[in-house]
């Protein structure tokens, strides 16, 4: 049987941090160690985006938690604030099918948009968003919001100069 996308439920959001942790450990190999290192999303929101029905998770056969993609109303696109891949789950089409997800919602719900931030110049951001039919964008025409997550990732310590926003019109 194949692993599947399916909503989080309020049981699997205790679940994510360590899917999130094993994602982020590919970023020692790139010299980002503080990354993997560092905090999770907080429970809090994961929560309330499990409540919204914009949290969904990849499971494999038996139900067990593989990935999940995390999404929200930003200036008026549907942002994917977080897609993370269990590290031993990577490169076998969890992250696009549940990006799949994110995009036929936010088709359902009516946005114009999907955005998201990332770095344009690893592999598995940038490049592979763009295979997705993501573009790059400048952050003051996605919106005021973005300009502040930017911001906020900077100063948390990302490299500005590597970061940016990216979409996927839907219309």
């Amino acid at each position: 049987m194949m692993p599947f996308v399916r909503l989080a439920r309020s049981e699997d959001v205790s679940e994510l941090a360590a899917v999130e942790r094993s994602a982020a450990s590919v970023f020692r190999n790139v010299g980002l160690d503080w990354l993997a290192d560092g905090g999770t999303m907080d429970l809090a929101l994961l929560t309330a985006l499990c409540r919204d029905g914009t949290l969904w998770v990849a499971a494999d056969e038996v139900d067990e938690l593989v990935g999940f993609l995390a999404a929200h109303e930003l200036d008026g696109a549907f942002h994917i604030a977080e897609v993370s891949i269990a590290r031993f789950h990577q490169r076998q089409g969890h992250g696009t099918r549940l990006i799949a997800a994110a995009v036929d919602h936010a088709r359902a719900e009516g946005f114009g948009a999907v955005t998201l931030t990332t770095y344009r110049d690893l592999p598995w951001n940038g490049p592979y968003y763009a295979r997705l039919g993501f573009k790059e964008v400048d952050p003051g025409e996605a919106g005021p919001g973005h300009l502040k997550k930017l911001q906020a990732e900077a100063e948390a310590g990302h490299d500005p100069g590597r970061r940016c926003v990216m979409a996927l019109p839907l219309r």
